[in-house]
C-alpha cells in the first residue's frame, strides 16, 4: 500500500496557498520497450495511460506498474523511466510550484482505473502544449484542481482499502476464534470471508504484524493453558481438543510459546 501521507498534508498546506504553474502538456505515441531512460524533472509530473501497459522503474529499485486508465504522479526532481509492455499512448502534465517550495512530496503514487470525467477532460486540455499569456491563469487553475483531484482520489482509495482490510482481520480472527479446534487449512477462514488466502495473509500481517498461522496457534495455546490447569485431561487429548494433529506438535508449537512443554506448565501452575 503506498504512502500517501506527505502528499495528503501537502493537499491540506494548499488550501491557503496560490494555485500552482502549468509548464506545458505532451502527448507521446510509444512502442513496446523503454521508451524514456532514465531522468526526472524539476516540476511536478502527471502522466496519463488512457492505451498500453509498462512500468516505470524510480532509482530507489521501486517499481510500480500502470496500464490503461492508469495514472502516475511523478515527485518533483524523482527519478524514474519507462517501459512499454505493449504499444501506447501517454498525456504528460508538467505543473510547478510558486516561491521556490521545499515542502513538496518526495515519492510519486499511482492511481489505476481513472474514471473521472472531470479529471480526464482537463488532462486532455492540459496535454494538447503550450498556452498563450492569456490563457495561463485558467490552465494554471485546471491543472492546480487536477493535481488536487488525484490527491484526494488517491487518498480516499487507500483509506477505503485500509478500512476494507481491517473488516477481514477482524472477521479472520472471530472465525478462528470460534473453529481453531476443528480447522484443517487456513484457506477455509479466506473462504468464509470470501477472498483470496494470499489477500488475507497479507492483510493479516500488515494489520496485526504477524502471520494467520502465528494467530491460530496462540488461540489454540491460550485454550490449552486453560485445560492443563483446570483439567486432568490426558496431553495428547488437550492436543486433539485444541486443534493439534498430534502431542508431539503440540508439545512443540506449545514450548515454543511458553518456554515450557505442556506437561511441566501443568505441573507448575496446578
Amino acid at each position: 500500500m503506498e504512502d500517501l501521507t506527505s502528499w495528503s498534508q501537502f493537499l491540506a498546506r494548499q488550501a491557503k496557498a496560490p494555485p500552482l504553474i502549468f509548464l506545458s502538456g505532451l502527448r507521446h505515441q510509444l512502442t513496446r520497450g523503454v521508451c524514456c531512460q532514465m531522468h526526472s524533472h524539476s516540476a511536478i509530473e502527471i502522466v496519463y495511460h488512457p492505451v498500453g501497459r509498462g512500468v516505470t522503474r524510480l532509482k530507489n529499485d521501486r517499481v510500480v506498474g500502470f496500464a490503461e486508465s492508469d495514472i502516475v504522479v511523478y515527485a518533483p526532481h524523482e527519478m524514474h523511466d519507462q517501459v512499454m509492455e505493449t504499444e501506447g499512448e501517454d498525456l504528460c502534465l508538467r505543473i510547478g510550484v510558486p516561491g521556490g517550495r521545499r515542502d513538496i512530496p518526495r515519492k510519486c503514487f499511482s492511481v489505476p482505473g481513472v474514471q473521472d470525467v472531470s479529471i480526464l477532460e482537463d488532462i486532455r486540455t492540459l496535454s494538447r502544449g503550450q498556452v498563450n499569456p492569456a490563457e495561463q491563469t485558467i490552465y494554471n487553475l485546471r491543472a492546480t484542481s487536477t493535481l488536487y483531484a488525484l490527491v484526494h482520489l488517491a487518498c480516499t482509495r487507500s483509506h477505503e482499502k485500509e478500512d476494507g482490510a481491517k473488516r477481514y482481520v477482524l472477521k479472520a480472527e472471530r472465525y478462528i476464534q470460534d473453529h481453531f479446534s476443528s480447522l484443517k487449512t487456513l484457506r477455509v477462514v479466506a473462504e468464509h470471508i470470501g477472498i483470496s488466502y494470499d489477500h488475507l495473509r497479507h492483510a493479516f500481517k500488515e494489520q496485526r504484524g504477524r502471520s494467520l498461522i502465528r494467530y491460530l496457534n496462540e488461540v489454540r495455546v491460550d485454550r490449552a493453558k486453560t485445560l492443563l490447569v483446570h483439567s486432568r485431561l490426558p496431553l495428547k487429548q488437550v492436543a486433539t481438543m485444541c486443534g493439534f494433529t498430534d502431542e508431539y506438535y503440540f508439545s512443540a508449537v506449545f514450548r515454543n510459546f511458553t518456554g515450557k512443554p505442556p506437561g511441566r506448565y501443568r505441573a507448575k501452575l496446578s
